[in-house]
Formats: structure tokens, C-alpha cells, sequence
């Protein structure tokens, strides 16, 4: 279970106050990986929603017949963020890999069919979470598209300097 200061802490709970955050812990346990543990894979079922408490989680997209490595991270996802939002959009599976990047990494494990059940008793608490998560999702988005492009553009230039 959560403690409310950790919730209070976590990106996808902004706004909502001690009372509501009460009634979310009961969704959540704390989960600790030791570093390189795998979370989660790619393809798998998605059934829970994760939070850095502390400590460091690499995304990577894992490459067939490889193993994982740090070169295939994508993000590396630090306090109070969330990731693993794959568990709330469909097909409801994992679309990158996430690993411990830190000696220890303490995280929030906060099941997707608990925390739905409370937001149909609690609407005001899904609403605030789903738009805290679609901001989450978006700015990620937006993250990427910008690697793309520096990416992109450092090819270009090297591109030119042959």
C-alpha cells in the first residue's frame, strides 16, 4: 500500500486531496526491483499502472533476439512519474520494456481494475486521474517527437559534413 505522502507525490494524483488520496491507496502496493530487474516486457498483459517512489526505470524497446541493453532506452523514468500507461489504453499491452536503472528502485504498483472500480464510486477522483494521465501521455509524446527530430537533424548534418 501506499502511504498518502508518496501518492501526494506522483504525477497522475496532483490535485487530489488527502481524503480522495485515502481512498486511491488501497490500489496501490510499494514494489521494490534491484538493478537491470526486469518490471515488465514488452507484449505482456498490462494490468497495472507503476510510480517511482525512488530511484531510476529505464523503457526500452527490446530488439528481437537480443538481449536488453542501456542502448535501447527509449526514457528513463524518475520520482513521482508514471509509467506503464499502456494498462489504460487498448489492446492492453506493455508497448516497451521497463528495467531497474538504479541500485534499488521503489515503485508504486497501482492495479488498473482496483483504481477503475474506484473511479466509477468516485467520478471526480477518474476524472482528475485520467486528465492528470492524458497530460502525462501527451507531454511523453511530445518528448519523443522532440528526440525524433534532434535525432533527425543531427543525421541531416552529419549528412552534409560527407
Amino acid at each position: 500500500m501506499g502511504t498518502i505522502e508518496h501518492l501526494s507525490k506522483v504525477e497522475i494524483f496532483k490535485g487530489l486531496d488527502s481524503s480522495q488520496l485515502n481512498i486511491v491507496k488501497d490500489c496501490c502496493q510499494v514494489k521494490t526491483f534491484r538493478e537491470g530487474e526486469r518490471i515488465f516486457g514488452d507484449k505482456e498483459e498490462a494490468h497495472y499502472l507503476m510510480a517511482v517512489i525512488e530511484g531510476g526505470v529505464d523503457l526500452r524497446f527490446d530488439l528481437p533476439g537480443r538481449s536488453s541493453s542501456a542502448e535501447t532506452t527509449i526514457a528513463t523514468i524518475s520520482g513521482g512519474k508514471v509509467f506503464g500507461w499502456s494498462s489504460f489504453v487498448p489492446p492492453f499491452k506493455y508497448r516497451l520494456s521497463s528495467y531497474c536503472s538504479t541500485k534499488d528502485c521503489h515503485l508504486i504498483e497501482i492495479k488498473k481494475d482496483v483504481l477503475i472500480k474506484v473511479f466509477e464510486a468516485h467520478p471526480q477522483i477518474g476524472y482528475r486521474v485520467m486528465n492528470n494521465l492524458a497530460i502525462v501521455i501527451g507531454t511523453r509524446f511530445q518528448q519523443l517527437q522532440d528526440e525524433v527530430a534532434l535525432h533527425e537533424g543531427d543525421l541531416l548534418l552529419h549528412q552534409k559534413d560527407n
